[in-house]
């Protein structure tokens, strides 16, 4: 079935396929366009198994559609959320580019990823945004962690080394800690 095809069909039927968005039955929802096919078909030749058949046909991409779209606003909810945080981060620290918050964001949580050990590391990683988590993870080898930071300096130096020359680690780190604070259950 083309793609304008499913859209009408969509169309024809959309009581169906609304009960199937709600319920999942697929069976139930073919057996409503069946009904509608032959209501439709009134006087003209057909048998109740052709009209089964014309609705198995039209039901047959329903599943396809409902997976496309929930992975389309999952993504949308990601991009979202991720927006949300450089927003903020934006404001907290006053930069006037996403760019600039998107560095510090990765400065940060790569040094705190880097400090815990790794079932802390993806407890933490387990509450961000999706695309802030994949931030997180890129580069990580947990076999050598937690490197060993022992002061705060250290902790600074390791912050500075992923930051932009002129980006203060300090006050870069307590912004991206009170963006993450608001966002973050207490005790991660």
């Amino acid at each position: 079935m083309t793609k304008n095809t499913t859209t009408q069909a969509r169309h024809c039927y959309a009581q169906a396929y609304a009960d199937y968005l709600r319920s999942g039955n697929l069976e139930d929802a073919t057996r409503e366009v069946a009904q509608q096919i032959f209501f439709d078909r009134g006087n003209k030749p057909g048998t109740p198994q052709e009209d089964w058949q014309a609705a198995e046909r039209i039901t047959s991409e329903w599943p396809k559609t409902i997976t496309e779209a929930s992975e389309s606003h999952m993504f949308d909810k990601a991009m979202s959320k991720t927006r949300i945080w450089l927003k903020e981060i934006e404001t907290e620290l006053g930069f006037d580019n996403p760019n600039d918050a998107y560095r510090a964001l990765r400065a940060v949580l790569h040094a705190v990823r880097d400090r815990l050990p790794v079932r802390e590391s993806t407890e933490f990683a387990s509450q961000l945004p999706m695309l802030i988590t994949g931030m997180y993870y890129n580069g990580w080898t947990p076999m050598d962690k937690p490197v060993k930071i022992r002061t705060m300096d250290e902790f600074m130096d390791r912050v500075q080394e992923q930051l932009p020359k002129g980006m203060d680690p300090m006050r870069i780190t307590v912004g991206i800690i009170r963006v993450i604070e608001r966002h973050v259950t207490a005790g991660e």
